[in-house]
């Protein structure tokens, strides 16, 4: 089955200043398997194109220039029209085929990537680099288990949520207590999004034993 992407993986996500120089690769094709990410912070949109500063996973901010196609574009709208509510800040934004420009004169450049290049997930850094683990570390042990009480069992013996399909739950008890004292609440979108065509790629898959 598809699991979490493996996002400790460095050659598949490159921190900002690893990604290549866009003037130097007059070859870059969106081939590339590589991506970016950055948990969004300000939005500096100005004109047309939706500008915000990131930080990557190493912790350092670079700033994100999002190039919006012809029939999405909105004139004397700033950002170009770009619905701005599903950019929030502290959530993760991916790039897909990275690139730095405008990397002279001692100034670190900038990322520019086309809007259906990019995804959107509703959680920080911080916050998937926690569900990773998590998840990574249930798929090395090939153990399914309730999020509500922990309890190892067998995948016949459980349910699974059925907005994400990532948690199995024993009952609507167990399932309560995973949205409300597990913190299922606030990463189901997070684990729906993950689940997106676009990551793909980069996905391992893993065999799960059944307990």
């Amino acid at each position: 089955m598809s699991l979490f992407p493996d996002f400790s993986n460095e050659d598949l996500f490159p921190t900002f200043a690893e990604c290549p120089l866009k003037e130097a690769l007059p070859g870059y094709t969106t081939a590339s398997t590589q991506y970016l990410l950055g948990t969004i912070g300000e939005n500096m949109t100005l004109a047309q194109n939706p500008t915000f500063i990131c930080k990557d996973r190493s912790g350092a901010s670079f700033a994100l220039t999002l190039k919006l196609p012809r029939h999405m574009q909105k004139e004397g709208v700033r950002g170009g029209g770009l619905d701005f509510k599903q950019y929030k800040k502290g959530w993760t934004v991916v790039v897909r085929c990275p690139a730095r420009s405008g990397v002279k004169d001692g100034k670190q450049g900038f990322v520019e990537s086309e809007v259906e290049e990019s995804l959107v997930i509703p959680a920080s850094l911080e916050k998937l680099a926690g569900m990773h683990n998590r998840e990574w570390l249930s798929a090395a042990k090939g153990e399914v288990a309730c999020q509500g009480c922990d309890e190892v069992k067998d995948r016949d013996e459980l349910s699974r949520c059925k907005g994400c399909g990532a948690v199995w739950y024993c009952n609507k008890e167990c399932q309560a207590k995973g949205w409300s004292e597990k913190d299922h609440k606030s990463e189901c979108k997070a684990f729906k999004a993950l689940k997106s065509p676009f990551l793909d790629p980069c996905r391992t898959q893993l065999e799960i034993k059944t307990v």
